[in-house]
This record gives structure tokens, sequence and C-alpha cells, in this order.
């Protein structure tokens, strides 16, 4: 089962659109350039951003700008933009033997693990703001 990188390309998305928006206009073409990607692909996760409440898109000459400042926009907030967060990040299997040994308790063994997993990464989503990659970023491209 492959994993959504929907959480990822948005906060490509919204660092080009930091990184970028007092240079050049912002468009889905000019960040599906730099994410490497179908525009279409752009414009569906600029479409979540935009209804979240977490850019602004003017359409045709206007591009896309934050409507947040990146201090108060955590990895939380975009995540909710674009994901569903009732998802579990694992799914166990639903159909274990009720005659096996294992098979009858596996699911009570494990699946405590995976909730405390999975809620432990909805909480440090919340603790990650945009600045603090922002500063990475930057940090990252003084060094090349």
């Amino acid at each position: 089962m492959p994993y959504s990188t929907r959480l990822a390309t948005s906060v490509h998305i919204l660092l080009a659109i930091y990184h970028f928006e007092n240079k050049e206009k912002v468009t889905s073409t000019f960040l599906a350039n730099s994410i490497q990607t179908n525009p279409v692909i752009v414009r569906n996760l600029l479409g979540k951003l935009q209804k979240s409440g977490l850019v602004k898109v003017e359409a045709g000459i206007g591009g896309a700008h934050l409507t947040k400042q990146p201090e108060d926009l955590t990895l939380w907030d975009i995540f909710l933009a674009v994901e569903d967060p009732h998802k579990t990040i694992f799914k166990p299997h639903d159909d274990t033997n009720p005659n096996c040994e294992v098979g009858r308790v596996v699911h009570s063994v494990l699946d405590p693990h995976l909730n405390d997993i999975h809620n432990q990464f909805l909480q440090s989503l919340k603790a990650i703001n945009l600045a603090s990659l922002i500063t990475d970023m930057d940090n990252k491209i003084a060094q090349n």
C-alpha cells in the first residue's frame, strides 16, 4: 500500500510560495516545475490549501500567496487541509483466524501500539511550524 505524498508535496508548495512570491509569479505551472509533477496535481492541492484558508490563489496573473504567518502554520494545519485525519497510518489485517492462538489475540496485542504510534504522529505534526522549515530551507540554500 503506497503512502500519500500530499503532505510532503503541500509543504513543498508552501515553502516555494514563501521563497518565491516576491521574486516570481508563483503559479501552478511554476510550482509543478519545482516539484516535477503535473500542474493539475498542484492545482488540486492548492485548492485544498485555499479551502482551508492557508493560501490565496489569484487566477490568471495573481499567483499563490500564504494567508498565515509561517510561525502560525503547522504541519498539522497542512495535514488537515490535504489528508483525512481519521485514516490510520497502519491498517491491521481484518481476517485473522479465530481458531489460531495468535490469530485470536493479535489485534488486542498490536492495535493499542499502532493507535499510540498514530496519535504520536498526529501530535508531532502540531509541534512543527512552517517557520522552522523555512529556517532549515534558508540554511540549506545558503550552503549550496
